[in-house]
């Protein structure tokens, strides 16, 4: 329960210092993601481009805009929740506590968010069979991929690993 707690405060925390007008630094560099196994599962960020969830751009102007994501952000969730998960022989886990970090472009001119950083925690420890389930990476463009990190805390192990397409799997345990 004080894990819980704490990772609570710490995600608060994050999303106040984001949707602070001070913020001068990106919270995760653009396309890159990070998933961090301990006993109690797996810990995921990652940051998209804003494209990805294009879909909720309700004006059609080709521009999500704050607002957008605040008035459908249970449904902008709920998305991502179901386009994020684990799989292992004896169960499938989704994302949960999913928080949504709109990241918005440095330039003075310009206050358009460039890329969605998404947090949240698979409920399921890594196992040695286990695949990684993505289907959010529909907008990539042709040479651009998803990098991320993997760790898994008590051991040495770091796996580094990319997505590029639409739907994609990632054999996890190998």
């Amino acid at each position: 329960m004080t894990m819980k707690l704490k990772l609570c405060s710490a995600l608060i925390g994050i999303l106040l210092s984001v949707f602070s007008h001070n913020t001068q630094a990106h919270l995760m560099a653009p396309n890159k993601g990070t998933l961090n196994f301990d006993q109690s599962g797996g810990y995921l960020v990652l940051s998209l481009p804003v494209s990805t969830l294009m879909g909720f751009d309700k004006d059609k102007d080709k521009i999500l805009t704050i607002q957008e994501i605040k008035s459908q952000q249970k449904e902008m969730i709920e998305y991502v929740t179901e386009s994020l998960y684990l799989k292992s022989k004896e169960q499938t886990t989704f994302l949960s506590g999913t928080m949504l970090a709109p990241q918005k472009n440095h330039d003075v001119n310009n206050s358009q968010i460039e890329h969605i950083v998404i947090i949240g925690k698979f409920l399921l420890p890594l196992r040695d069979v286990m695949s990684i389930h993505v289907s959010l990476l529909n907008s990539l463009k042709p040479n651009e991929k998803l990098t991320i990190t993997m760790t898994e805390k008590g051991t040495n192990s770091k796996k580094i690993f990319s997505l590029e397409s639409t739907y994609t799997t990632y054999a996890l345990g190998e």
